[in-house]
């Protein structure tokens, strides 16, 4: 070997010089090349193996980190992280374990926690026994049986009329189970299903499932499933039976929100929703067979557990009345330094104000108004009450709860409702029938109030009352009225008693659209708050879409829809904009149509009417329109509507031929003696200071 090397290297430098790059290579400079040639590719390929080797190790270790976190997690929803085989480091456990609100440690007999959860609930949940019993049930099974991995912890279903404390006995047994660690989060995620009633809504009820299954809560209630558009209701029982739902479009993730990006190849697409090992728990007022019909055979075997609630009796009204009370007391003690004493007149009035409709929640709703009303009289009263407790009773006089002190008294009169303002209605009525034309927009606008006073009515005798969806396009041709009708429906929906605000907010898309990604949503989310209590009235609202690439534009739609369902009983949405476009842009989203039941055609003036929108313009600015014009301008009217009212502009053309009336009087009143005009020269403008040549 040590010869060969040698010769090599006597080759490679003979006469003093590297031959190798020669012209002309001997037969032992081609095997040294040849030999370094191989050395170096067999060093390429053990590199490139190495790198191999490290890859796959890396992956390895990234599988087993994973599959030990999800071990972990099963285990501690369990409560057998305690076990010797596989509880994890100290330090590492300190850090990594997830701990339930209020919970220092994790539970370490979960029979334990089930049962002092179930009797906390108890505590507060009164005349419910055995339904709590068996809600208890659902949520230790999977403790009990085990998880199956990929699948919900457990499908519920509460049945039971309403009234009877389904909300309020599942959120407090959800707070009760998150304060002994057996759940991470006490809260509920709701999701309404009567929100999703036409086929187009499938994308909203997509990106609303992946937001409740994404959330921090261990439970989503699914709510209405009766009102639910049935092709959706798949989506729904996929989860439930297979734990997972695949998404038929393409989705990416942007801020947290699910947004359809059509076609368009994105990074990190998402292509199914997972359950997460949540709560499923669905509620109706119907019986079970109601589910196999709508959802079918196989999700009815998916339920794990059934719990229905009973109906109160007197004596349950009467404790829970009670139970509130002293919940107040204790409240008020110590807030307020205001204590008190009650006796059954005080429980049974409050347990009569109880209603099938709205359940326990109108009693709360009561114990809460004398709450803030003590909250007042200590306001005015600090100076002399100081820090001492003052002690009183509670009790019923004239119809009315009173709380009675040594030095002073409260008196809990029902809260009314947003009361309805007859004097400010009439205002808007009167400024309606002062619009020339729209007969058919004004029709509908009084037609508004006509069916509200009806489901008050309806409310008031305790029959179910469901006042209709008030969202609305308006679409027509430019100068055809449709902001100023947008301003008096926000004015006449407010005297109503429809909105506590009643405030107008008019956006268009540069209001709402930002001008860098991420920037959109939290834009639109912030118009939509200013709306609360009022109308958001958007403008030209096709301009929003401009195509299926325009993300911003889609980020938008898509977030006003959601913003519209979050808070459908504090907002209205008025969009408006041209007749043909507005189709264009209903498509944007598949729930936009579905939002807007109320697409309002605002019709194009006639000849007439623009006449006489000339006179009552001309008036409201102290001119009068002399006799001599009405031919000419009516003949003017005619030619510019039957040519194309969209571009002569309807209203807007006769404001500016106004605007320019009233100029051309000036230019010609100021070529004489202007200390010598009357008040009706100053007032009047003749044919000659109507420009009519155009058109």
């Amino acid at each position: 070997m040590k010869n060969d090397i040698d010769s090599i290297l006597d080759a490679l430098f003979s006469g003093g010089k590297l031959n190798v790059g020669s012209g002309t290579k001997s037969r032992a400079a081609k095997d040294a090349e040849d030999f370094l040639n191989s050395i170096e590719k067999t060093n390429a390929n053990m590199q490139s193996s190495l790198n191999r080797q490290i890859s796959d190790l890396d992956k390895l270790t990234s599988d087993a980190q994973r599959s030990m976190d999800e071990m972990r997690r099963l285990l501690d929803a369990e409560g057998l992280t305690g076990t010797p085989e596989m509880e994890a480091p100290k330090a590492e456990t300190a850090e990594k374990k997830p701990k339930a609100k209020g919970a220092e440690e994790p539970p370490q007999d979960p029979a334990q926690s089930f049962r002092e959860a179930r009797e906390a609930t108890g505590r507060t949940v009164i005349g419910q026994d055995a339904f709590l019993d068996s809600l208890f049930t659902a949520f230790r099974r999977p403790s009990v049986t085990g998880r199956e991995n990929g699948k919900p912890a457990a499908v519920v279903v509460i049945s039971g009329k309403e009234g009877t404390g389904r909300h309020s006995a599942l959120a407090a047994s959800a707070a009760a189970l998150c304060k002994e660690g057996v759940l991470k989060n006490g809260e509920v995620t709701n999701i309404d299903l009567s929100r999703y009633p036409n086929a187009e809504d499938g994308k909203l009820l997509t990106q609303d499932l992946f937001s409740a299954l994404h959330s921090e809560n261990d439970i989503v209630l699914f709510e209405n499933f009766e009102q639910c558009h049935k092709s959706l209701l798949p989506m729904v029982a996929a989860l439930c039976e297979t734990g997972v739902l695949k998404l038929a479009s393409r989705y990416a993730l942007q801020k947290g929100m699910l947004i359809d990006v059509g076609t368009a190849l994105v990074p990190d697409a998402v292509s199914e929703i997972s359950v997460n090992g949540k709560y499923l728990v669905f509620l109706t007022s119907q019986k079970d067979s109601a589910f196999t019909d709508a959802f079918g055979a196989a999700f009815l075997s998916s339920v794990t557990d059934f719990c229905r609630t009973a109906e109160f009796t007197r004596e349950s009204l009467l404790r829970i009345g009670e139970a509130a009370l002293g919940a107040l007391n204790d409240r008020t003690k110590a807030k307020l330094n205001y204590a008190f004493t009650f006796g059954e007149d005080a429980s049974a009035f409050l347990a009569d104000k109880f209603s099938r409709r709205d359940g326990v929640e109108s009693m709360a709703r009561l114990t809460e108004r004398c709450f803030r009303l003590l909250s007042e009289e200590k306001l005015r009263r600090a100076e002399k009450d100081g820090e001492k407790t003052v002690s009183g009773t509670l009790g019923v006089k004239d119809g009315v709860l009173v709380f009675t002190f040594p030095d002073f008294a409260v008196t809990v009169e029902e809260e009314k409702k947003q009361a309805a303002d007859p004097k400010a209605a009439e205002e808007v009525k009167s400024e309606l029938n002062e619009i020339i034309g729209l007969s058919e927009v004004k029709d509908y606008v009084l037609s508004l109030e006509q069916n509200y006073i009806i489901q008050r009515l309806r409310e008031a005798r305790g029959m179910k009352a469901d006042v209709p969806t008030m969202h609305m396009i308006f679409t027509g041709n430019p100068g055809t009225g449709k902001t100023t009708i947008a301003r008096l429906v926000s004015r006449y929906l407010k005297a109503m008693g429809v909105l506590s605000g009643g405030q107008l907010i008019e956006v268009t898309r540069a209001d709402l659209v930002g001008k860098y990604v991420g920037h959109t949503a939290p834009l639109t989310q912030q118009v939509i708050r200013s709306a609360l209590g009022g109308v958001l009235f958007i403008d030209e609202a096709y301009s929003l879409y401009r195509g299926a690439d325009d993300s911003f534009g889609l980020e938008a739609i898509d977030t006003i829809v959601k913003g519209m369902e979050d808070h459908r009983e504090d907002l209205i949405v008025i969009l408006a904009g041209y007749t043909k476009e507005m189709e264009a842009f209903l498509t944007a989203n598949s729930g936009l149509r579905s939002r807007f039941p109320n697409i309002i055609e605002f019709p194009d003036y006639t000849a007439e009417e623009l006449l006489a929108i000339t006179k009552l313009t001309a008036k409201k600015k102290g001119y009068t329109i002399d006799e001599t014009c009405e031919t000419p301008l009516l003949q003017y009217y005619e030619k510019r509507q039957a040519t194309d009212a969209r571009t002569a502009g309807n209203g807007r053309m006769v404001r500016n031929l106004v605007e320019d009336a009233i100029l051309n009087q000036s230019r010609r009143l100021t070529g004489g003696d202007v200390t010598s005009l009357t008040e009706a020269e100053l007032a009047a403008l003749l044919s000659e200071d109507f420009d009519l040549s155009e058109g």
